[in-house]
């Protein structure tokens, strides 16, 4: 008994460190609430981008299986290289968001709307598009775009 449940943490293991995204519903909640922020404050709603959210997946899980923190990668990779590196054109300004170690959506929301400069990219009037992304241990990623 003892052999089968350690097999089965260590499968279970291994597969949560394959850095899935979210699951769409988790993408739709994440969605909603920003876009709840941005209504309170008279800002159009942002629309899902599949390539931002690509994006943000790749850097909450390169943070999360390198060990760091921070907008730029340790190779000195920044958002907007990130986003050049996978062919996202026709925009114009970019923001990001990064967060570790908050338990869900509304929670990860409220910490970035009481720091300023995270508020001042959820609320941005130039942005339209947005992308999400989670990693291992909590890491989480927004990604921002405006075209021009």
């Amino acid at each position: 008994m003892f052999r089968v449940l350690l097999i089965c943490s260590v499968l279970a293991g291994k597969s949560a460190l394959a850095c899935s995204p979210p699951p769409q519903i988790e993408m739709e909640i994440h969605l909603a609430t920003v876009n709840a922020e941005r209504a309170k404050s008279g800002r159009p709603a942002l629309a899902l981008s599949p390539e931002l959210s690509a994006i943000a997946q790749a850097h909450a899980c390169d943070m999360a299986r390198r060990g760091y923190f921070s907008h730029n990668s340790p190779d000195g990779r920044s958002m907007t290289d990130r986003a050049r590196r996978a062919g996202i054109s026709g925009i114009c300004t970019m923001g990001e968001n990064i967060a570790q170690g908050q338990s869900d959506v509304p929670t990860v929301v409220a910490s970035w709307m009481r720091s300023p400069g995270h508020r001042r990219n959820i609320l941005d009037r130039d942005f339209r598009l947005v992308g999400f992304g989670r990693g291992p241990g909590a890491h989480w990623v927004q990604v921002f775009a405006g075209a021009c």
